[in-house]
Order: C-alpha cells, then sequence, then structure tokens
C-alpha cells in the first residue's frame, strides 16, 4: 500500500465518527440491462460538501436523482429530516417570468407575508451581487448570472440537504472561481449538508471537505479522503491541494 493510500484510509477512519447527513445503503438501479448501483454504499457528512468524481455515466446524476427521490431505486437512503434543494447542470429556470419572480415562487409555500418574502430574496440577491438581475428575464441572462441565480433559489428554498450536479460545466475558469467562493461563502452562512459531483478535480479540491471516487459497472467508490483545511482560504497552488491532486489523478487514471 502506498504512502498516500495509508493517508488516505487513516482520514477516512478520524473522519468515521462524523455525525452523517445522507447514508445509503444496499443502493441498486439498474437502466434496462445496464445496472448502474447494486448493493452501493456511502455516507456524507452533515453540514459538510462532500464530491463525488467519476467518467461519464458513471452513476453521479443518478446518484443524486435517488437522493432526491426522481428515480425508483432498491436499498436505503436516510436522510436528515427537511427538503432537498438541486442546483442541475443547466438553470431550470421559467423563461417568462422575471429573476424575482422565479425566486418567490419557491418562496410562497412556505412564507405567506410578501414583505418577508421581499426580504429575503432581495438579502439573496445581495449577497451573489446580482441585485440588478431582480426584474430580468432569464433568457436575458448569461450563463454565469443564471447560475447565480439558481444558486439563489436553492439557498433561499429551506432544505437540509443541497445536491449540484456539475452546476460550473459551461463556464470559464474566472466566473467558475468566484462562483466556487459564492458556494462557499453561501454553505458557511446557510448550513446544508451538500453533495457536488463534477469531473473537474480542481473543483473537488476548492470545495469539498471529503471526496470520492467512482468507478464504473456497476459503481463503487474506488479513491475516497478528506481535506481538512479551510475551504476559504484555499489556493490551487497549496502544497498540500498538490498532493491530493496528485492521488485523484493517479487513481482516476486508473479507472
Amino acid at each position: 500500500m502506498s504512502q498516500i493510500d495509508e493517508k488516505n484510509i487513516s482520514q477516512r477512519a478520524e473522519a468515521s465518527s462524523d455525525i452523517r447527513g445522507v447514508e445509503i445503503k444496499g443502493l441498486k438501479v439498474a437502466y434496462g440491462e445496464k445496472t448502474i448501483f447494486d448493493g452501493f454504499d456511502i455516507s456524507f457528512k452533515a453540514n459538510g460538501i462532500s464530491v463525488v468524481l467519476g467518467g461519464s455515466g458513471v452513476g453521479k446524476s443518478t446518484l443524486l436523482n435517488a437522493i432526491a427521490g426522481l428515480l425508483p431505486y432498491e436499498g436505503s437512503i436516510e436522510r436528515e429530516t427537511g427538503n432537498v434543494s438541486y442546483i442541475f447542470q443547466n438553470d431550470r429556470l421559467i423563461p417568462s417570468i422575471s429573476v424575482y419572480k422565479n425566486l418567490d415562487l419557491i418562496l410562497r409555500a412556505v412564507f405567506k407575508d410578501k414583505n418577508e418574502r421581499r426580504r429575503r430574496i432581495d438579502e439573496m440577491l445581495e449577497i451573489l451581487e446580482i441585485s440588478e438581475l431582480s426584474s430580468k428575464l432569464p433568457t436575458t441572462l448569461s450563463g454565469g448570472q443564471a447560475q447565480r441565480v439558481a444558486m439563489a433559489r436553492a439557498y433561499l428554498y429551506p432544505s437540509t440537504v443541497l445536491l449540484l450536479d456539475e452546476p460550473f460545466k459551461a463556464l470559464d475558469p474566472a466566473l467558475k472561481a468566484r462562483l466556487i467562493a459564492k458556494l462557499i461563502a453561501l454553505n458557511e452562512r446557510e448550513k446544508r449538508t451538500v453533495v457536488f459531483v463534477t469531473h473537474a478535480i480542481d473543483e473537488c479540491l476548492l470545495l469539498a471537505d471529503e471526496y470520492f471516487v467512482l468507478s464504473d459497472s456497476p459503481a463503487k467508490v474506488s479513491f475516497c479522503g478528506n481535506i481538512p483545511s479551510d475551504k476559504r482560504q484555499r489556493r490551487l497552488d497549496d502544497g498540500e491541494l498538490n498532493e491530493v491532486r496528485a492521488a485523484l489523478l493517479k487513481n482516476i487514471m486508473q479507472l
């Protein structure tokens, strides 16, 4: 066993006593003759950001959809009491109504007071630096603006679990870095159990409290670990992150 593998296993052992926000046991999912998960076990830390890496078709989105209850599955998925928010690869905003009305729509069932809804929406738009977009239609927004609105919607919705399916996939590196910083700040402020799936190792390095690499056919966890450093202070050239990057690349190349 390599030094990095020993360190990785030690990190997981130290984290094993942490409260888990999502606990999955014996998950089975199949599409026709293709089995995606077969007796799959995984758990995600409560109020932390768990990043799931893996190639196309390995089952990352299927895993999120199972947690959200959007597809049939066998096995057990236990999570904290409360709702689930979901940020998809595309923003899924209603194109015919304004940004404000998109956000107000998801709050109406929870907060009857119109002024309270406005206060919450205005505050969230200010945090994400998109207050000027309130009256605009989604069709007039750039990709980065639309994803910030999607982030606002997810954090405005009262949930305990937040799922993200490669939300920064189509964004340029500079914008991606800014939105990652916003996501970290939002989760410090509005604690959720976050499960974030991606192909991008750098996104994992900047965001993850813990990470998991999935292998294919059927999916299993082939590598996992923790990054204990403060996410708010991380830089991609940090020595610790370089070590994790090398381990992740080595593992992914072997899949």
